[in-house]
């Protein structure tokens, strides 16, 4: 509240309600306009897939099947499996070395815990296919030549660093790694809460078109300018909304909500800030950490503002750019490499 205000309220005790009213109503069609905003983008990405193909993802689950196993008799269990799980069993399975190193993984007391507590928060996979298979077919739409790759999950161990793999043939996701923000073996190997918070079942999918995304498109060099390490991000953001329309925007960038409620709040100042600084168009490595860098809070702003602020700036930038082109296809879009241009065309200047 600044000091005029209070003065105000001071000297006008009846009127403080009112006041208060109208900040409030004021806020609320601030939030309006731009839930509004966001709700244009997701309604005009949310395509009719119900005839699109595939008409059904199937998920391997290699984690089920190797944990499962009879391992007295883990030699012929593994040549059972070998046809159906090649891309994790593709060695000589009549070597005694080859088998001794995956006795050891599927008897380690860890990763049996592991597996039985991804069976508690995974009972059955039905959802998590059908979800996969929605996304599939918007993909499908949008890049008819690309092939989509087959689906596995397994225990990874907790890879944190990469919870979901990928590449032209397989996509691979480690269910142990999201067994809930709760677990307890996070913390003690040391993950650090703002990212267990996006180790939930809420954000696999997203993940998991994270994955192919960076394994189809993402840029061979890295960006020269902030303005560049932006669009990007922007365009990243922008395809995973694509493939999840409904998904809040909250989960889709792996924000808290009272996060993504900040943002929305002081985007005004984020941008304020960085074109005042003239930091677009600058190659400044402490910024790009400051901007774009994983953790818990971007202390230049508040210890409420969420991390990756950049991120979530080059989203606002290409959804407006989308907005004013909507002749400009999704691949178009990814492939378009004049930044200034989206930018320009975009005109985002959010207000203050």
């Amino acid at each position: 509240m600044n000091n005029r205000t209070a003065a105000f309220q001071r000297n006008h005790p009846g009127l403080t309600s009112i006041v208060d009213l109208l900040v409030n109503v004021v806020f609320v069609a601030f939030l309006f306009i731009v839930t509004s905003c966001s709700n244009q983008s997701k309604n005009r990405l949310d395509i009719n897939i119900s005839n699109l193909k595939p008409e059904k993802i199937l998920i391997r689950q290699y984690g089920n099947a190797l944990f499962e196993c009879d391992t007295t008799h883990l030699q012929s269990e593994l040549k059972r499996l070998q046809p159906e799980f090649y891309y994790f069993l593709n060695a000589d399975l009549d070597n005694p070395e080859n088998v001794r190193q995956i006795r050891n993984f599927v008897t380690d007391k860890q990763l049996v815990s592991l597996y039985l507590k991804t069976k508690l928060v995974f009972p059955e996979i039905t959802d998590l296919q059908a979800q996969i298979t929605d996304a599939s077919r918007r993909f499908c739409y949008y890049f008819p030549q690309l092939t989509l790759p087959e689906f596995y999950t397994y225990i990874s161990g907790v890879y944190a660093e990469s919870p979901v793999l990928a590449d032209e043939k397989a996509v691979v996701i480690g269910l142990d790694c999201y067994l809930g923000e709760t677990e307890e073996f996070y913390g003690q190997i040391g993950i650090p809460v703002y990212a267990s918070e996006r180790m939930t079942k809420a954000h696999l999918v997203n993940d998991v078109f994270k994955a192919i995304y960076t394994n189809h498109f993402s840029q061979k060099t890295a960006s020269k300018t902030i303005l560049e390490e932006m669009i990007e991000a922007g365009k990243k953001l922008y395809f995973l909304e694509a493939m999840q329309p409904m998904l809040a925007d909250h989960l889709i960038i792996g924000y808290r909500e009272s996060q993504l409620q900040w943002t929305i709040e002081h985007q005004s100042e984020v941008w304020a800030f960085l074109v005042s600084e003239q930091l677009l168009y600058k190659n400044d490595f402490m910024m790009f950490k400051k901007l774009f860098g994983d953790g818990p809070f971007t202390q230049e702003f508040s210890d409420q503002a969420p991390a990756r602020l950049g991120e979530w700036i080059g989203w606002q930038i290409v959804r407006k750019y989308m907005k004013n082109k909507p002749e400009t296809s999704l691949e178009a879009l990814i492939h378009l490499s004049d930044y200034q241009y989206i930018l320009t065309e975009s005109k985002y200047k959010p207000k203050s």
